[in-house]
């Protein structure tokens, strides 16, 4: 009985081994996974980026970097790269830029930028678009560095009426003669200063025409009605077209300290339909008069 195998068994033999070695090859070749999901991304993304007021949404994902170029997000991982599109528009990538990420993680603009906003000498607002503005520059058509979850929030500035009004009351001993207002708006309004003796039938009158501006306007003396001084403490009412947006009480002079009169809405800012058009990522809501901008870090 003959036991040894026919010889051409060997050459089945080796021809199988050849074939599954390819095929081994061929499937150690071929990625281990799908690469990240752009549309899925972009779709997140849109959730919140058309709406005109305070909006949030997260995405968990797993690229390792992202890119913003325009209205282009590109993913990418170990096993390729994909892309989508922005229908709605340019979003503003945060990442390195930590006031603008906490915002993006929900931190209340009115506790991030509390600083400028408690500072009459600087415009909050102002301070936060410089901030997008650089976040912008610094991270768009460039590959950054990704976590395991896409952030994105629309953030909403202040809406009209938002006046900041203070006054400044100099004494001449328990008396007033100099009274200044100073005041902002984000729009168009009519301000009318109250400001009424506690102690004696005199009260001042001062109606101005405010701009998207800051200024101040010293009490004249047609301002003055019955008297051509006031009595401390005096009383002193805020209103814009006749809807009343804040009170106080001015009990003692403070030299030249400007009181606070009105703090609702912080600070203002004249933001035009140019800058809007020159910076594609800020967008305005005529209804409310307000702006917004939509934040994503990765």
């Amino acid at each position: 009985m003959d036991l040894e195998a026919p010889i051409d068994s060997w050459y089945v033999w080796l021809a199988v081994s050849t074939i599954s070695a390819a095929v081994a090859g061929i499937a150690l070749g071929l990625p281990a996974g799908p690469p990240p999901d752009a549309n899925r991304a972009a779709n997140t993304i849109e959730q919140t980026a058309g709406r005109s007021y305070d909006a949030s949404a997260t995405y968990n994902h797993d690229a390792t970097e992202i890119k913003f170029d325009g209205r282009t997000l590109a993913m990418r991982n170990e096993h390729g790269t994909s892309r989508a599109s922005l229908s709605y528009g340019h979003v503003v990538p945060v990442m390195g830029h930590e006031r603008l990420e906490n915002l993006s993680a929900g931190r209340p603009f009115e506790a991030e930028y509390a600083a400028e906003l408690d500072d009459t000498e600087t415009n909050a607002l102002e301070v936060f678009l410089e901030d997008v503005e650089d976040a912008y520059a610094d991270n768009s058509g460039e590959w950054r560095t990704a976590d395991d979850q896409l952030r994105v929030r629309t953030v909403s500035t202040t809406p009209v009426p938002t006046i900041r009004a203070s006054v400044e009351a100099i004494s001449a001993g328990v008396t007033t003669h100099d009274v200044t207002f100073a005041y902002e708006a984000n729009t168009d309004t009519k301000l009318t200063f109250d400001v009424q003796s506690e102690e004696q039938d005199a009260y001042i009158e001062k109606t101005v025409e405010a701009t998207p501006s800051r200024e101040t306007a010293p009490a004249g003396q047609y301002d003055f009605q019955k008297n051509s001084w006031l009595e401390f403490p005096i009383r002193v009412e805020v209103t814009a077209e006749s809807t009343t947006l804040c009170k106080e009480t001015i009990r003692a002079d403070r030299g030249s300290e400007m009181v606070r009169i009105c703090e609702s809405g912080g600070e203002t800012i004249d933001i035009t339909d140019e800058i809007v058009e020159t910076h594609g990522y800020v967008n305005r809501n005529r209804d409310s008069e307000s702006f917004y901008v939509t934040l994503v870090t990765v």
